[in-house]
C-alpha cells in the first residue's frame, strides 16, 4: 500500500467559517481601512469629498464593466467625467445643485450610451445615478448642521453591523436561503443577526453622542439593515448576470470597492430620504 502525504489547502481549512485566509484577509483589510474612513469622515471637507469622489469613481469603474465588458471608451469617459463634476460640484455648491445637475448629465450619457451600445444603454447609464446619487447622499449627510459627522458615524455602524451579523450568523447557524438566485451564501439567519447587530450598533452610537432617541435610534438601524442587503442583492444580481464572483479585486478579503460599498451606496440614499421627510419632526438626535 502506497502512503501519500496530502497537503491540505489551507483555503479549506475552516472553523465553522472563520479560520479560512478570506475570512483573515477581510478583517485585515477592515482593520486597515475602517480607522481611515472614520478619520475621513470626522475631518470633513475637501478630504472627505475628494475620499468620496474616488469611492465612488472606482465603483463606476466597476459597474461599467459588469454590465458591459466592452463599452466604449468614449462612453466611459463621459461617465466617469459626470460623475466627478456631478460630485465635485455638490460638494462645492450643495447636494441639490449636484443632483439637478446630474439628472441633464444622466439622460446626455443615456444618448451616448444608446448610440453606441443598444440594449445595454440603460444599465450603463444607471451607473451616474447609482454612484453619483449615493455620493451626493453622503455629502449631504456630512454637511448637516452640528450633527452631520455624527450621522455619518451612525449610518456606518448600522451599515458595518448588517454585513459583520450577516457574515457571523450566517455561517454559524446557516438554514434557508434567503435569495438562492442571487445570492445562494445569504440566509435569514444571516439578515436577521445583522439587523440584530445593526440595531446594536447604532443604538451604541447614538448613546455615545448622547443622541436626544437613542431608542428611534435602535428602531431605524434594522431598517437600514434590510435597505442593506437589499443594495447588497441588487449588485449580487448584476455580478450574477455577468459570470463574476466579485466585482474587482482592489480590497483583499471583500473583492471590489463596490462589493464594499454595495449596501452603504443604498442605506445612504434612503437615510437622507428618512432626515428630510422626519428627522426634523422626530428630533430623533
Amino acid at each position: 500500500m502506497e502512503l501519500r502525504l496530502v497537503k491540505p489547502d489551507r483555503n479549506k481549512l475552516t472553523l465553522k467559517g472563520f479560520a479560512n485566509i478570506n475570512f483573515l484577509q477581510r478583517v485585515c483589510s477592515a482593520l486597515v481601512l475602517a480607522p481611515l474612513v472614520l478619520l475621513t469622515a470626522y475631518l470633513g471637507g475637501w478630504l472627505y469629498a475628494l475620499t468620496l469622489i474616488l469611492i465612488m469613481s472606482l465603483g463606476l469603474k466597476e459597474w461599467l464593466r459588469l454590465v458591459d465588458p466592452n463599452i466604449h471608451r468614449t462612453t466611459q469617459v463621459f461617465a466617469h467625467a459626470s460623475l466627478l463634476v456631478i460630485l465635485g460640484l455638490g460638494a462645492w455648491f450643495s447636494p441639490a445643485f449636484g443632483a439637478m445637475l446630474g439628472m441633464v448629465l444622466t439622460l446626455t450619457l443615456f444618448l451616448l450610451a444608446a448610440r453606441d451600445h443598444e440594449k445595454r444603454a440603460g444599465w450603463i447609464t444607471l451607473g451616474i445615478p447609482y454612484m453619483a446619487g449615493s455620493g451626493l447622499a453622503l455629502i449631504y449627510l456630512r454637511q448637516v448642521p452640528v450633527h452631520g459627522q455624527q450621522l455619518i458615524y451612525y449610518l456606518l455602524a448600522t451599515v458595518w453591523g448588517t454585513d459583520i451579523g450577516a457574515y457571523i450568523f450566517g455561517r454559524l447557524i446557516g438554514g434557508p436561503k434567503l435569495a438562492p438566485d442571487i445570492s445562494p451564501s445569504k440566509t435569514w439567519a444571516g439578515l436577521f443577526g445583522g439587523m440584530a447587530l445593526a440595531a446594536l450598533f447604532g443604538y451604541g452610537v447614538s448613546l455615545g453622542f448622547e443622541a436626544q432617541s437613542p431608542g428611534t435610534a435602535a428602531v431605524l438601524a434594522p431598517v437600514l439593515a434590510i435597505v442593506s442587503q437589499l443594495g447588497d442583492l441588487f449588485e449580487s444580481h448584476f455580478k450574477r448576470r455577468s459570470g463574476v464572483k466579485e466585482s474587482g479585486g482592489l480590497i483583499p478579503g471583500h473583492g471590489g470597492v463596490l462589493d464594499r460599498i454595495d449596501g452603504l451606496v443604498f442605506a445612504a440614499v434612503f437615510f437622507v430620504f428618512f432626515q428630510i421627510a422626519l428627522g426634523a419632526s422626530l428630533q430623533w438626535w
